[in-house]
């Protein structure tokens, strides 16, 4: 995988400085699904992920749509869900205060659990119905659909494989596109699967309204250096789908350094390993001493892998960074450093360059607070999952918020 990348970052290295000759895209202008995607949504959507009901800083931050998570719906016995039915009453109440909802529909776990299996062709009726529950019970509350969540990322789409995780989007976007109404439908793609996704997803793309893309450049790896290459990654999914696009995800770390190697060996240490070379040797054992939310994660899907396997795992990717609390050297774009200033130049260069696509139809930045601790390893101290936030921990805002306000204006 890391090979992978860097083979990737080496070809977008080379093509990026031609892509401000590619920015135009001609077919866009003949497109007539442009358009109507963006008359259904009333323009160009302005959104923010994870909003927080301070209805009078969102309006002021000229944020339109909150993209959010729908939860489940029904309960084990087939009644509909205490927590679903609470979900729908938020919403409500930001679509009073003007704001529309951009609706992220659930994980394949959550339909594992209910006792519908995506890989059985018997659950593919019991799916369906719950697809077009969700556009037939909110109408007038969600606006946009978005079939699931970054089918590709392991955390998020295991147990499947990626080929059955495109059954599970194409069989609710199939069933939700004839019930759609005035809402848009469609799904994303998250980290490498853009180089897979939309060519397993071909024959759905029918039902697709949109197609979105999550990118954060600089964040979780050390290879893309360009702000420019969003555009890049961008161009090449229309290219691709033919579709609309949607920047359902992007954002860029407000906070992070990296550690020492003193600093890293105490870690270690702490876990009861005085090196990484001692931690691979007892792999399994470095795990269960790891915080509880690492274990669980790593524990739950991993399982399977070699203790090699899950060594690489940990110390050659992501989760270095949580089990250090670091950002590492070499991550970040070039002008923009990990700090609060830089999240804000990012937000005032990026929004300004994808605003200027003629098929990208929308954007929802990640996200609107930052958080109190990570929800990957569940530490306070780790800048991974922390410092996305337009506002802090207080709800006042930082400088990324002003920086998107700007973006955002018209």
């Amino acid at each position: 995988m890391a090979i992978l990348m860097k083979i990737v970052g080496f070809i977008l290295a080379l093509i990026t400085p031609f892509a401000s000759m590619l920015v135009w895209d001609p077919t866009a202008y003949f497109d007539k699904e442009v358009p109507v995607a963006e008359e259904k949504i009333g323009g160009f959507m302005k959104g923010v992920c994870h909003l927080d009901p301070d209805y009078k800083l969102i309006n002021e931050a000229n944020v339109e749509w909150f993209r959010d998570d729908i939860p489940f719906p029904f309960a084990a016995d087939g009644s509909v869900s205490p927590h679903y039915e609470n979900w729908k009453r938020e919403a409500k109440e930001y679509v009073d205060n003007g704001i529309r909802i951009f609706g992220v529909t659930p994980y394949p776990d959550d339909y594992i659990a209910y006792g519908l299996d995506p890989r059985k062709p018997e659950s593919r009726e019991g799916i369906q119905d719950i697809a077009r529950f969700y556009v037939n019970d909110l109408k007038g509350i969600v606006g946009a659909f978005q079939v699931t969540n970054e089918m590709g990322i392991d955390r998020f789409t295991l147990p499947l494989t990626l080929d059955e995780a495109a059954e599970f989007i194409g069989m609710q976007l199939e069933a939700m596109y004839p019930v759609r109404g005035d809402v848009i439908i469609g799904y994303n793609l998250g980290g490498l699967s853009i180089l897979q996704l939309p060519f397993k997803m071909m024959k759905y793309h029918q039902y697709c309204d949109y197609v979105g893309v999550d990118m954060y450049l600089g964040c979780f790896e050390n290879v893309l250096k360009n702000a420019d290459q969003y555009v890049t990654i961008l161009n090449f999914v229309r290219r691709i789908t033919g579709k609309p696009i949607i920047l359902c995800e992007f954002g860029y770390i407000g906070y992070g350094e990296p550690k020492t190697e003193a600093e890293k060996k105490a870690i270690l240490q702490k876990y009861g390993f005085d090196s990484e070379e001692e931690a691979r040797a007892n792999i399994w054992e470095f795990v269960n001493n790891l915080p509880d939310d690492l274990t669980e994660e790593i524990t739950h899907d991993y399982s399977d892998r070699t203790p090699e396997e899950v060594g690489n795992l940990i110390f050659d990717g992501e989760y270095s960074n949580h089990i250090y609390c670091e950002l590492p050297d070499g991550y970040g774009l070039y002008k923009y450093p990990h700090t609060p200033e830089g999240q804000a130049e990012f937000y005032e260069y990026v929004i300004k360059k994808v605003r200027s696509l003629d098929y990208v139809i929308g954007m929802c930045a990640y996200c609107w607070a930052d958080s109190d601790s990570c929800y990957v390893c569940g530490q306070a101290e780790c800048p991974v999952e922390t410092g996305w936030g337009l506002v802090d921990g207080k709800g006042q805002p930082k400088p990324a918020y002003y920086a998107v306000q700007e973006g955002y204006k018209d």
